[in-house]
């Protein structure tokens, strides 16, 4: 049994991703899987999503590119949205921004990383099951004042740009974020064809 924590960013994947990867191989007397060697440089939100047109501001799907719309916030997450800079979270929020569970403070109930944004230049936070929702973690937009888009989402897990995915929003935003990067797995995927 070969075991190891892995960071997706290390492997071509434009987002912080740690899982624990466990790879077992029929006991010969000698090992031959290899775990992949990490990359020295990251990709970053901006190589991935930057050229990206905005969506709609009528909450439609974007005419040429789908699963690319974007949510409607409520009035006070808008005002949220609008009081942060790139890569802030909850605790940039000024006090009467706050929902009433976070103003005994991040450092004292964690959630640091809810109501926010994601920064250009660093590779994305953990793509969660609900990474369409401004409310659960730093899944704001670098500069629009939304959240980021299902098509955003996947292609910070690194889905080809033409995968369709199907259901509801919630369904496919569970899709996107329970996944294994396709990248990653294919980082792995390729040691384990190797070693057999």
């Amino acid at each position: 049994i070969h075991q190891r924590v892995l960071n997706a960013q290390d492997y071509g994947v434009p987002q912080r991703r740690k899982r624990l990867i466990v790879i077992g191989e029929k006991d010969t007397g000698h090992s031959s899987f290899q775990f992949p060697a990490p990359n020295k440089t990251h990709k970053t939100v901006r190589d991935t999503i930057y050229d990206l047109p905005e969506p709609p501001l009528d909450g439609s799907d974007h005419p040429e590119i789908v699963h690319h719309r974007r949510d409607k916030l409520s009035a006070i997450n808008l005002k949220r949205i609008k009081a942060l800079n790139q890569g802030q979270g909850m605790e940039y929020l000024p006090k009467h921004l706050l929902a009433d569970c976070h103003k005994a403070g991040a450092k004292k109930i964690g959630h640091r990383n809810v109501y926010g944004r994601m920064h250009w230049d660093m590779p994305a936070p953990t793509i969660t099951a609900r990474f369409d929702s401004f409310t659960r973690g730093l899944f704001g937009h670098p500069e629009q004042n939304r959240s980021i888009s299902l098509r955003e989402g996947a292609l910070l897990q690194t889905f080809p740009e033409d995968f369709i995915f199907t259901g509801n929003k919630v369904d496919i935003a569970r899709q996107i974020g329970n996944a294994v990067p396709p990248k990653f797995a294919n980082a792995i995927g390729k040691q384990i064809i190797k070693a057999i």
